[in-house]
């Protein structure tokens, strides 16, 4: 997970908007939201949003703490004949902390909390 963009747009206005736009392009398997998840487990991957909380940087990181907000899949039953009621979305978010390493452009999640 290269964040190579992101980190040359750091201290510019473009930074944000780079870091959402790499992030979101992220496959499912690399976020640690499934310990967020208190629904499913399911989540759907097409609705997962952030947003930069707060940042900072020493020479070494670019750390950030980002609120991500997702739908967990609830599977229903169409008992009635109604496929709309086959399956349900429960908004869902989480808080991450993350590190952008400055000498690789790596990423690393150091921690997942979620609000109940």
């Amino acid at each position: 997970m290269v964040f190579n963009q992101a980190l040359d747009s750091w201290d510019t206005d473009d930074f944000a908007r780079v870091f959402k736009q790499t992030f979101n392009a992220l496959s499912l398997k690399d976020l640690p939201l499934m310990d967020c998840c208190t629904h499913s487990g399911v989540i759907d991957e097409a609705s997962i949003e952030s947003t930069i909380l707060t940042s900072s940087a020493t020479q070494k990181t670019i750390s950030l703490k980002i609120g991500v907000f997702f739908s967990e899949i609830l599977s229903g039953c169409a008992c009635s004949d109604d496929p709309s009621q086959a399956m349900i979305l429960e908004n869902s978010y989480c808080e991450l902390l993350v590190e952008i390493n400055r000498s690789d452009a790596q990423i690393k999640f150091t921690y997942a909390s979620y609000a109940s």
